[in-house]
């Protein structure tokens, strides 16, 4: 069977072992993959050590959020779009807001919102570490709330409970369990390991 094929049928069980259907989203995951590379020359988006493991690295990795997310999604400093996009696309019906504060990453994900046509997905060009520019945000609030790789989990934490709704919860994703002492007024609702690292889940504490 052709490599492209035992990937597709990969990513296929991938999804229905977390009720999702994979219908569109297999082709929507390929396109994706195929706009990263595409522009990744000259927008940095991801390593190029990871362009040959996209798959496993970050879609995959991205996806093993989907038990601990409900309701609306804001995605801080996605990036090239990790985990905001994968899980815009297994589940088309949610709200997903992705922000980045690099103009040129902000264009990239537009242009991914276009050419998927994923009209569950927002993205607002915004650094929440500034209060300048939470403005953008216009005190917009989410039930669950991701930042891959953008600071320690103490300092994400910090920029990340204050666009929770009430019991809304922030998801974590780390090498290791992480302790609540790292979350200042917060609390741990959850941490399970999920693939090859852990996944913590935060809310505000009380």
């Amino acid at each position: 069977m052709p490599a492209n094929n035992v990937a597709r049928e990969a990513l296929a069980r991938f999804l229905q072992e977390r009720g999702v259907d994979p219908g569109r989203a297999i082709d929507r995951v390929e396109a994706y993959e195929r706009l990263i590379r595409r522009w990744n020359g000259r927008g940095n988006l991801v390593s190029r050590r990871d362009l040959k493991r996209l798959r496993d690295r970050h879609v995959l990795d991205s996806l093993s959020l989907l038990p601990w997310w409900k309701g609306s999604l804001a995605d801080v400093g996605s990036g090239a779009g990790f985990p905001g996009v994968p899980l815009a696309i297994a589940c088309p019906e949610a709200s997903v807001t992705l922000i980045e504060r690099s103009e040129r990453k902000a264009q990239f994900l537009d242009q991914v919102v276009i050419e998927l046509g994923l009209a569950n997905v927002d993205v607002i060009e915004a650094d929440v570490g500034h209060r300048q520019s939470r403005g953008s945000l216009d005190g917009r609030v989410f039930d669950t709330v991701t930042a891959r790789a953008v600071a320690p989990p103490p300092a994400a934490w910090e920029l990340l409970h204050g666009l929770l709704r009430n019991r809304g919860v922030a998801l974590f994703q780390s090498a290791m369990p992480l302790g609540a002492a790292l979350f200042r007024g917060g609390e741990i609702r959850d941490c399970e390991r999920a693939g090859v690292g852990w996944v913590t889940v935060v809310g505000m504490g009380g």
